[in-house]
């Protein structure tokens, strides 16, 4: 299969399992090429520091710290907080074009690229209203990798408020 009918296919899987992507306003107000206009000096001084990507024909591959983990048990309508993290272990940078979890979760992640071998975290934000009884969420990361999706679970238990 070629990347882009992968893509689609994960698009799809994505779009029909209540995944969503809500972005935060510091995520919102970052774009390079705007903030690019507001850095001191010239633009040449503006352009050479932008570092790019190694990426010229590798792929960063994704391992997760965990493939699975517990997030313990919370009352319906409570909000949880987590990070997860994983390392790039591939051969070059890893650019993210996507992190997906269910309609009930808000993530955030580094929009720069993930050199080889460097650490990052995915910050978690999991809503329990409306839910009861043990929950499994995956986490999926999209980009630059082989394969071209790495995920793990969270596993927590919502009990209901009386």
């Amino acid at each position: 299969m070629n990347r882009v009918t992968v893509l689609f296919l994960v698009f799809i899987f994505v779009y029909f399992s209540c995944s969503s992507i809500k972005k935060t306003q510091s995520q919102l107000e970052y774009d390079p090429v705007m903030q690019q206009d507001r850095m001191p000096g010239s633009e040449s001084e503006a352009m050479e520091s932008i570092e790019i990507p190694d990426t010229a024909g590798k792929v960063a591959k994704v391992v997760f710290d965990s493939t699975k983990y517990h997030f313990g048990v919370v009352y319906e309508g409570d909000k949880v907080e987590r990070e997860i993290f994983f390392t790039n272990v591939g051969e070059g940078d890893l650019l993210i074009e996507l992190v997906t979890a269910c309609e009930c979760t808000q993530l955030d992640w580094s929009r720069l690229p993930i050199k080889k071998g460097q650490r990052s975290k995915i910050s978690i934000s999991y809503n329990s209203k409306g839910k009861d009884g043990p929950q499994i969420v995956d986490v999926d990361i999209i980009g630059n990798m082989d394969p071209i999706v790495a995920g793990t679970k969270f596993y927590i238990t919502v009990l209901k408020k009386e």
